[in-house]
């Protein structure tokens, strides 16, 4: 732990507020940070044990407040020990509102003395608290956890009991929304977890850094690619596999920032296309034509009337346009395009034929690489490996190749979005993998391939394996990640016996 606290330096300023930098060169794959959580919550207002953080609808017999499952005997003894002795507190109105409990965490924190320094690092830590004020979250909040806690008679127990306030109280509530990682959960869902170093990252929708958390809830944060000394250490806050707009919508509304990146200020994200439409003018002229979002150059002397809302005056600051035509969509048309296809996903789901129908529709409208049929690849790629993990099915060749073309388009999106290492490039390499050596199995059985055809291309296959594995072998062993490691390790293995076995055999 010492020799990592060389890896990074703290600085600040007015843009980033406080943030990480590399103290020294970091190399891809070398790990800079290893932190525990000073906090695990429930998430959606699970009830989990205080404990072992499994969901459960037991209470602990002393203090009756905080959830103990019947495999756990006791939980934090400070904790029970405060909470059993406030006698005429509503016990009843805690449980009833479960958002209650960060700030219970938070609270208790603060009282006891041997967390002082735990406590310091979470109240340090950014809230957004004026941009959160009055705000419908902020009066959410409001009714289903701040003022029940306050009508529950547990702060008078506390000391310091006049600071204990509807402002400090939003507070918590802040900081737990803004820095909290998500976690998997012990038995299933997720959970909430504050890591106040690893916080600090800055955000970059194309980040440098990977992190990753064991079964003891440590975070162990490395570089996905050579990082030189000075430079920002970036996480990614959000899902990389939206389109701009949407990945703005929540890093604003749930970050309070807006999102200045090289990925959100290119309208091809980065040659992507995630967000891109195609243009009909184009294709009736027998070309190709990608309509893009780009910034409208307002015209001499226009300026905003005393009439038009926030929203109407930021949408005039876009243009919808084709790169080749300058054909243009409203942003209406736009808007329009994209609840229509989400309602038409909606209707489609888990079902293999009406995705693929939907599919072929929409790719007359959206771009091929546009995360909306990025998200129908996806979900077609899962019924499909289910369809192939199930031999009783006996799935046909058409059923690997499709599996293959899914993983090549979903691939080659992730190349461009997520360079260096990276989980989920691993995944979809190994099951392209996996799939594609079956397929030339299937070949050879059918005459299709000579020997040592299926030889070559079973050797490029180790390759791809070899690479995802590479990705991989930096997630700790304990994870889903670890373990799906150790299964392609002996997958590699059998592969290579194939082969050897073949050349062997010629």
């Amino acid at each position: 732990m010492n020799d990592l606290t060389k890896k990074y330096i703290i600085e600040q300023n007015d843009a980033f507020g406080r943030y990480l930098t590399a103290a020294a060169d970091i190399k891809a794959g070398e790990t800079f940070l290893l932190e525990q959580p000073i906090l695990l919550l429930a998430s959606n207002g699970d009830r989990r044990c205080t404990n072992c953080l499994k969901l459960t609808t037991e209470f602990c017999r002393i203090c009756q407040v905080f959830a103990l499952c019947d495999n756990c005997a006791s939980h934090n003894e400070y904790d029970c020990g405060l909470l059993a002795g406030m006698k005429d507190i509503q016990v009843d109105l805690v449980k009833e509102n479960p958002l209650i409990y960060g700030l219970l965490k938070c609270l208790l924190l603060r009282e006891n003395p041997e967390n002082t320094a735990y406590y310091g690092q979470l109240i340090q830590m950014e809230s957004h608290l004026e941009a959160r004020r009055g705000s419908e979250i902020w009066r959410d909040l409001q009714q289903r956890a701040v003022e029940p806690l306050l009508q529950s008679g547990l702060t008078k127990y506390l000391k310091d009991t006049q600071s204990v306030d509807e402002n400090l109280l939003h507070k918590y509530l802040a900081i737990i929304d803004v820095n909290c990682f998500e976690i998997r959960a012990p038995d299933e869902g997720q959970l909430r977890g504050i890591y106040p170093l690893a916080a600090l990252m800055a955000h970059n929708c194309v980040s440098n850094v990977q992190a990753s958390i064991d079964e003891h809830y440590q975070m162990k944060v490395y570089a996905r690619c050579d990082v030189s000394k000075g430079a920002l250490l970036y996480n990614c806050y959000t899902n990389v596999l939206l389109g701009t707009d949407e990945r703005r919508h929540l890093l604003k509304v749930g970050k309070y920032f807006d999102c200045k990146c090289a990925r959100c200020e290119d309208p091809t994200e980065l040659g992507s296309h995630m967000s891109s439409f195609m243009c009909a003018r184009c294709a009736d002229n027998k070309r190709a034509g990608f309509i893009v979002k780009k910034k409208k150059e307002p015209a001499q002397g226009q300026q905003q009337t005393a009439k038009q809302t926030k929203s109407s005056a930021t949408k005039q600051l876009w243009l919808w346009q084709c790169q080749q035509c300058e054909h243009t969509l409203t942003a209406e048309t736009v808007e329009q395009l994209i609840e229509r296809a989400k309602e038409e996903m909606f209707h489609a789901k888990d079902d293999v034929t009406r995705y693929e129908l939907l599919l072929s529709k929409l790719t007359r409208y959206f771009h091929p690489n546009h995360y909306l049929l990025l998200d129908i690849k996806q979900n077609i790629a899962a019924i499909l490996r289910s369809i192939l993990q199930n031999f009783s099915l006996q799935p046909g060749r058409k059923v690997y190749e499709r599996k293959v073309r899914l993983c090549q388009d979903i691939f080659g999106i992730l190349q461009i979005i997520l360079p260096g290492i990276s989980r989920l490039k691993a995944i979809v390499l190994y099951e392209m993998a996996n799939t594609t050596a079956e397929l030339h199995r299937m070949r050879y059985e059918q005459k299709e391939l000579q020997k040592m055809e299926l030889v070559a291309l079973l050797k490029h296959i180790e390759q791809m394996l070899r690479e995802a594995i590479r990705m991989l072998l930096y997630e700790p062993p304990d994870t889903p990640e670890g373990q799906m490691t150790k299964n392609m390790l002996k997958e590699l293995k059998d592969l290579q016996n194939d082969i050897k076995y073949l050349e062997e055999n010629q």
